[in-house]
């Protein structure tokens, strides 16, 4: 039997069926008959199919194939060419071969698949043979019991839970971080849908400073930054302890918000922590969580009539020996911004002071039994220490950035940090404690001590590291960003992070 293999090729094409199991149905069954011939005992398949009638036939066929003259003809079909090839494809020897190659083909991807993943398995064969890695097992093994019966708390709360009441070693938790199994394709997907995003307008008052913010967050919490503005607020409408001239602060506020165009975005308002107190009480110490309690008056910087408290609990209601965290400020200041807002007349996500939000964040990702943030201003400096889910008491240090800036530029940062690190010993000696591993620093004086020549020494982190927030901020591509200090990336970075806390 001869039969052109190009010739074939054309006619497969012709009848539109696939050629590569019919060509290799051809091949086949011509180096099975030549096998056949050499060696009947070595082929006892081939030579039952071969006594079998169907088979005779399908030689038979192929034989007397009239190729030429389908291919000059290609609109005439022929039953008998057609019929022939759906009996070859129905045919048991052709599902056999056909059988054989898929089995060949899967083989090697199995091959290619193993052979890829080599490395991997080495790797995780590597990491589970680790003495430190047995050690990490054995303790996770140790709090699995833990982690059953504390499924009813929230998720963010869940490691402030097991730190406050079974005092994990950190130890544990940085030998935790070391080990990375978990895949990002099973993180949930970002929604990237520009439908569902939100403008927002944030407004942040700091050091006779006022910025504006826009920006557009989506499902995702993921920020893009699209405008910024900074004005200087001069003395007779915000003094150093209250808003002066709320009609005035309302026009400068909507020539702003005209720019940025937020005419129908919601505002976030942040005001400095230099504007407010904080102290925590034990639940069981207060007769009531009321302004009028004696305890809770006796704490307040400020005269009574001129006093404004918020009340957060830090525990559940029901524990009688949980925490309550009471933040203080002047009511004639506050009232001074929410009348202001009423002239701007536009939606607000609310009035929150800049530090303490950033702080519960930190508590939330840091496992040190104290946490101290402080947050630098030109003039002062303000102080936050205590824990997660327990005490944060708040302290004024009377000096801030700007009397240390001088023409030397590495001298300047240096003698801030040294100085206000001696204030944080002296005053968490004086309450028995030690000052952890790392302070946080945020605020706007450290925009101003940051520079080419000198950054933050060992033993302050900026908050900026910790990636609190997920947003983009490019000021070179945007058409309006107005600024009058060198640098506002810290006040930047606090503010999108404040945001994500609030929404």
């Amino acid at each position: 039997m001869k039969i052109d293999p190009l010739f074939l090729e054309k006619y497969i094409n012709a009848k539109r069926v696939e050629v590569f199991d019919y060509f290799t149905l051809i091949s086949k069954v011509k180096f099975l008959r030549n096998k056949f011939k050499e060696s009947k005992k070595s082929f006892p398949l081939i030579k039952k199919i071969s006594r079998t009638e169907k088979y005779r036939k399908i030689i038979e066929r192929i034989k007397n194939l009239k190729i030429d003259s389908e291919l000059n003809d290609k609109s005439k079909k022929s039953k008998d060419s057609a019929s022939l090839i759906k009996e070859i494809m129905s045919s048991s020897s052709y599902k056999n071969i056909i059988s054989q190659i898929n089995q060949f083909k899967n083989k090697k991807v199995k091959q290619k698949k193993l052979k890829k993943n080599n490395k991997i398995l080495s790797l995780k064969k590597k990491v589970v043979n680790n003495g430190n890695f047995e050690n990490l097992i054995s303790k996770i093994n140790k709090y699995r019991s833990i982690f059953r019966s504390s499924l009813k708390l929230q998720k963010n709360d869940f490691i402030k839970y097991l730190v406050s009441n079974y005092k994990l070693n950190t130890q544990f938790f940085r030998e935790l971080k070391k080990y990375q199994f978990f895949n990002k394709d099973y993180l949930v997907k970002q929604n990237n849908n520009k439908k569902f995003d939100q403008k927002i307008g944030v407004v942040f008052y700091s050091d006779h400073n006022l910025i504006f913010i826009s920006l557009n967050i989506n499902l995702n919490n993921r920020i893009k930054i699209n405008g910024v503005t900074e004005i200087p607020i001069p003395g007779n409408v915000i003094g150093d302890s209250l808003v002066e001239d709320s009609n005035e602060l309302a026009n400068i506020a909507l020539d702003s918000i005209n720019l940025l165009d937020l005419n129908s975005a919601p505002l976030l308002v942040v005001l400095s922590s230099s504007f407010f107190n904080i102290h925590t009480f034990k639940a069981s110490d207060l007769k009531q969580i009321s302004q009028s309690d004696r305890k809770v008056q006796s704490k307040s910087p400020y005269l009574p009539d001129n006093t404004l408290v918020d009340f957060f609990r830090m525990s559940d209601a029901q524990i009688s020996n949980g925490f309550v965290r009471t933040t203080y400020s002047k009511k004639d200041f506050i009232k001074g911004w929410t009348d202001t807002l009423e002239m701007i007349d536009l939606p607000v996500i609310g009035l929150v002071p800049a530090a303490p939000l950033i702080f519960d964040a930190i508590t939330k990702i840091t496992l040190e039994e104290k946490t101290v943030l402080i947050d630098i201003e030109s003039t002062v400096t303000t102080l936050l220490i205590g824990g997660a889910l327990s005490e944060l008491n708040s302290y004024k240090l009377p000096f801030g950035s700007s009397l240390y800036i001088s023409n030397n530029l590495k001298n300047s940062g240096k003698n801030y940090f040294e100085r206000v690190s001696n204030s944080i010993e002296v005053i968490m000696k004086d309450n028995n404690e030690k000052p952890p591993l790392s302070i946080f620093v945020m605020g706007s004086g450290l925009d101003n001590l940051i520079n080419s020549e000198f950054d933050i020494p060992k033993g302050f982190k900026n908050i900026a590291e910790l990636k609190l927030s997920d947003f983009s901020y490019s000021p070179k591509t945007m058409q309006i960003h107005e600024t009058i200090s060198n640098s506002i990336d810290s006040r930047i970075f606090s503010l999108a992070s404040i945001l994500t806390l609030c929404v």
